[in-house]
């Protein structure tokens, strides 16, 4: 048997807490605990606009910004019998329509030589033209419309006259605002299959 210096207490001499007080002070503890979790969450909601679920709801506000024209693309086709054929990067590629674009987008504007170690035939570009600056606007446009033609044509029969022979990018620039014009030509890049 263990001695211990403490006096025993009787079953008597404790008052028992009554069960509601403490469910209160259970649900008080519970109120506070979810106050300190969601209210930064909620304030960070209410200030910043760029988290979903704001983001997505103030996407459609870019209309109302006249800040700066958009560019975007059209990609098309010609067959060997002479039809035209509208195509789409996302199913040449099967990849997401947003990085076909932001790929062509960096093409256009020559974004892979700005890499820190770019690939030996950009460097040969680059010293061909005497500089990144030198260089003319989409200089490996023809490589890529290449590429998407080769996979166009690899899906059809050598025999077939709906094989590409040529494949075109249009640049388009879209002023913005609501009533800007949309379709202002800028320019095309037109490669021989």
């Amino acid at each position: 048997m263990r001695r211990t210096n403490a006096p025993m207490r009787s079953p008597q001499n404790l008052t028992p807490v009554p069960p509601d007080i403490d469910d209160k002070r259970i649900l008080i503890r519970y109120a506070l605990l979810t106050a300190a979790l969601f209210l930064p969450l909620l304030f960070t909601f209410f200030t910043i606009r760029n988290v979903y679920p704001f983001a997505a709801s103030t996407m459609m506000l870019g209309i109302r910004d006249k800040q700066g024209a958009k560019e975007y693309y059209i990609l098309q086709g010609e067959t060997l019998s002479g039809e035209p054929v509208g195509l789409r990067a996302g199913e040449l590629t099967n990849a997401l329509t947003g990085r076909n674009w932001s790929l062509l987008g960096g093409t256009v504007e020559n974004e892979s030589f700005n890499l820190r170690s770019p690939h030996t035939e950009n460097l040969r570009l680059i010293s061909t033209y005497g500089g990144k600056d030198n260089l003319p606007r989409a200089a490996r446009m023809p490589e890529l419309l290449r590429a998407w033609g080769a996979i166009y044509n690899s899906r059809l029969p050598d025999s077939s006259n709906q094989r590409l022979k040529l494949i075109r990018v249009d640049a388009y620039v879209w002023e913005g605002g609501i009533d800007a014009e949309y379709r202002r030509f800028v320019e095309s890049w037109t490669v021989m299959l």
